[in-house]
């Protein structure tokens, strides 16, 4: 399905970019902010060829959905501690089924971001690639924590958290399943890199996603986190070293993503559970949707080694999370989970 001739075919596009003009320097960690959008070019501009800041692909964002208004549209889900839009995309509204696909929960992540932006790049601009994208409604949240995604590009580009008090809180120890039970003591720590906060949901990035979650329960099959680095797929539970109930149907889907990866670009991704591959964390994103019995709960560390990535192998990252996505909502829909 996604084979390497395709994967040469869109390294070797060319993306002209008439009426912009931005630093082209491939340099880790360029971010996009000396240009200005032509309305009547934005079809021709490439939003993968940097990062984008928050205005920018807020202002991208904007454009392409005053442009084509019966395939995508948005919705503010709430608003961050700073009073930035939190805002979600929704592409063939018009289907039950859901996949529901998050980034930047952590702020440094900024590869994540890039990844969902490819995924609503694609699925308007290419939808013909990918058939079976078609039958699924995708509602993408590309900017989860855009405070902490702001500052990143302004002030400290290693910035985990939320912007709530100077400390800020790790939203994906924020969520509203398991947040109480200690696992590091750094999640009880204000100072701590993972430090939970006051209480579960107390932060407004992580209440936007859970109620998102929660809305749309009944009709989600896939859910999926996005975050980098480390070439893995994850599946609950994350607080625990203990198997979650169907365990074996969650990493079938999981391996099923790291097989999509494998076909588009020849990467081996590991799967496991949190504590199998990197660490058990209390609160976490999945392990929330796995409490709402959705279908399948997700998290996809994209990229390896590093949080910086060169600007010609941004797009590689995007194709890698889309090919997992997309692998894993066929498998997760075609299969009959025992939930």
């Amino acid at each position: 399905m996604f084979g390497l001739g395709v994967l040469m075919l869109v390294l070797a596009t060319v993306h002209c970019i008439p009426n912009f003009t931005f630093d082209s320097d491939a340099t880790a960690g360029n971010l996009e902010l000396d240009f200005t959008y032509d309305e009547n070019a934005i079809d021709d501009y490439y939003p993968l060829d940097g990062f984008l800041s928050f205005d920018r692909a807020n202002e991208w964002l904007t454009i392409l959905i005053n442009k084509y208004p019966s395939n995508i549209t948005t919705k503010p889900l709430d608003r961050s501690h700073e009073g930035r839009s939190i805002r979600a995309v929704y592409i063939n509204r018009q289907q039950e089924k859901k996949i529901i696909v998050v980034a930047n929960l952590h702020a440094r992540e900024w590869a994540a971001t890039s990844s969902a932006i490819y995924i609503i790049h694609e699925l308007i601009y290419h939808a013909n690639k990918y058939p079976e994208a078609s039958q699924f409604q995708w509602i993408v949240v590309p900017i989860a924590n855009p405070d902490g995604y702001e500052y990143t590009t302004t002030t400290d580009r290693l910035w985990r958290k939320n912007r709530n008090s100077p400390l800020g809180i790790d939203l994906n120890r924020n969520f509203g399943y398991k947040w109480e039970v200690e696992v590091n003591p750094d999640d009880k720590n204000p100072e701590g890199d993972t430090y939970r906060g006051p209480s579960a949901f107390s932060e407004q990035e992580s209440k936007a996603i859970g109620n998102l979650l929660k809305e749309h329960a009944q009709t989600t099959i896939l859910y999926v986190d996005l975050h980098t680095f480390g070439e893995t797929i994850l599946y609950p539970w994350s607080f625990t070293d203990e198997a979650a109930p169907n365990a074996a149907w969650s990493r079938s889907v999981a391996e099923e993503g790291a097989r999509g990866i494998l076909l588009r670009s020849g990467k081996t991704y590991q799967v496991g559970t949190p504590a199998e591959r990197s660490f058990k964390e209390s609160g976490s994103s999945i392990d929330y949707c796995f409490s709402l019995n959705i279908k399948a709960c997700i998290a996809v560390e994209l990229t390896a080694g590093s949080y910086e990535l060169q600007n010609n192998t941004i797009p590689l990252a995007g194709q890698e999370a889309l090919a997992a996505v997309l692998t894993m909502a066929v498998y997760a829909n075609a299969g009959n989970s025992p939930l």
